[in-house]
């Protein structure tokens, strides 16, 4: 850290220059109030933990590392399937409760608001206490909160119990990237398994809905089956992670430095440093929203992504009207077409090797990890987001095969989730202590206009055809790409400002 000339980082440490003991030595200039010295001192214990500890969970082996992973994303792909199941019943729903389009459409919104609203504070939750516990209560609680859907009486009781499990559920999406990050760092693997994060969040929209119209046409099951399935896999899930190992890395060490008998400086400074859940309420309920409206590239990427992300809800929307009005399809056949999201992400997946082998060349000519960097390929692939746009809005008429915008959509679904990784692993990357924290305060405007644009766009395709429904969200989409030029070349001039980012 700075010299003790240097107040605003000398708060961080005692009269000796040690981390170890915060409180006694915490030297905090006048003018800042008693929440932000609180917040100081969390912050301070939190960056008490370093990647090269030995006790760290990226020297855990590659098997372990992976297979938590895996497992992770599994239930992540799982708890986005309800976003896009609800949407195939939807038909069943207004059978059986009334109510318009728009009204109806609310499970879904509301089901994507509280993945917004989770986060706020199941982040922060997790940075502090750790993520394992977070999980399994929160998955235990989604799967309680789907007999509420499954068994409402009336449709606004199904509106707020989708929201409900939509907030519990939220950890699958806010602390598995966190999971991953304490998992993998910024070295060069954290890319392949952000991916899989990435493509786990896709796949499981992606699927929901053929899987939702075969349980809603099937005589056996129908609307309750739904949610059903959500409580006994969810169900399912809690119980497996209560044998999955805590990876919040301030915990791992310090578990691990008591079990020892000799400690470094570093692990008696994390043994010595106790935070009380109880008694940093403060810092949970509103570190999110600090990082979100002081941290301005985080605001604006979690917009961005928002936007991107609606389009997935924009085009679940129009894809009856293109592909069964105007091709002719069946029901089952225009679902069968969300599979081109699967084989697009699948394509990412496998791109992301020339991706790291650019962040690695990176490393080597500027002689440190720039998160910046994670954009290289970006600067590129960012301009097929407006070009399959207008692509699939220009050929979605019927007058040329329906194999035009199935395939316009597949590399939608390669150039969507490549941008969003690159933003995950930016974030990550530039906040490595908060790392909850902020992917919250990233996915919070994210899925807050998400929502909207799942009613943006019920709206779109009843006043406006499907081709300039399509094509507005694409010309709007070009000056957008402007942003990711902004942080290649200038995020790191931001970052220098902030006091919550790391330094490099």
């Amino acid at each position: 850290m700075a010299s003790t000339t240097d107040t605003t980082e000398k708060k961080f440490y005692n009269d000796n220059g040690d981390p170890s003991n915060i409180e006694k030595g915490d030297v905090v200039p006048r003018h800042e109030n008693a929440q932000t010295r609180h917040e100081d001192h969390t912050i301070a214990i939190l960056e008490l933990v370093k990647a090269n500890d030995a006790h760290h969970p990226m020297h855990w082996g590659a098997l372990k590392r992976w297979s938590i992973v895996v497992i992770y994303c599994l239930l992540q792909t799982f708890v986005t399937l309800t976003s896009t199941t609800y949407v195939s019943a939807e038909f069943l729903i207004q059978e059986k409760f009334g109510g318009t389009t728009q009204v109806v459409t609310l499970g879904q919104s509301m089901f994507i608001v509280g993945t917004a609203v989770g986060p706020a504070f199941l982040g922060p939750l997790s940075d502090i206490n750790g993520r394992k516990w977070i999980y399994v209560v929160s998955i235990a609680c989604y799967a309680i909160l789907n007999f509420g859907t499954a068994y409402a009486r009336n449709l606004p009781m199904l509106i707020i119990f989708m929201f409900l499990a939509g907030t519990a559920g939220s950890t699958a999406l806010s602390n598995v990237a966190g999971t991953i990050a304490d998992l993998f760092g910024d070295i060069d693997g954290a890319g392949q398994a952000m991916a899989l994060f990435v493509m786990s969040a896709n796949i499981g929209p992606s699927v929901g809905s053929p899987v939702g119209e075969w349980i809603a046409d099937n005589a056996n099951m129908g609307l309750k089956w739904i949610f059903l399935i959500n409580v006994i896999i969810g169900f399912a899930f809690a119980i497996i992670m209560c044998f999955i190992p805590e990876t919040l890395p301030r915990l791992v060490i310090a578990r691990e430095a008591a079990k020892s008998q000799t400690v470094d400086d570093q692990e008696a400074a994390i043994l010595s440093s106790k935070l009380n859940v109880l008694e940093e309420m403060r810092f949970v309920t509103s570190m999110t929203f600090k990082i979100m409206f002081t941290e301005p590239i985080v605001l604006f990427l979690g917009i961005y992504n928002g936007f991107a992300y609606g389009i997935l809800f924009l085009y679940l929307d129009g894809v009856f009207d293109v592909f069964v009005v105007n091709n002719g399809l069946s029901y089952i056949g225009a679902d069968l077409t969300y599979l081109n999201f699967v084989v697009g992400v699948v394509a990412m997946f496998c791109f992301v090797p020339v991706q790291t082998w650019f962040y690695a060349r990176d490393r080597k000519k500027h002689g440190t990890n720039r998160p910046e960097a994670r954009f290289m390929t970006s600067l590129v692939t960012v301009w097929l987001f407006p070009i399959t746009l207008l692509w699939f809005a220009f050929t979605s008429d019927g007058s040329v095969s329906f194999w035009s915008p199935v395939v316009a959509g597949g590399v939608l679904g390669f150039a969507d989730p490549l941008l969003w990784l690159s933003m995950l692993n930016y974030i990550t990357d530039s906040y490595p202590n908060v790392a909850g924290s902020a992917i919250a305060a990233f996915l919070i405007p994210s899925f807050a206009l998400a929502a909207g644009l799942a009613h943006l766009g019920v709206l779109m395709f009843e006043n406006m055809s499907t081709k300039w429904a399509m094509a507005t969200i694409g010309f709007i989409s070009i000056g957008l790409c402007a942003l990711i030029y902004f942080i290649y070349f200038f995020g790191a001039k931001v970052r220098s400002r902030s006091k919550l980012a790391r330094r490099f």
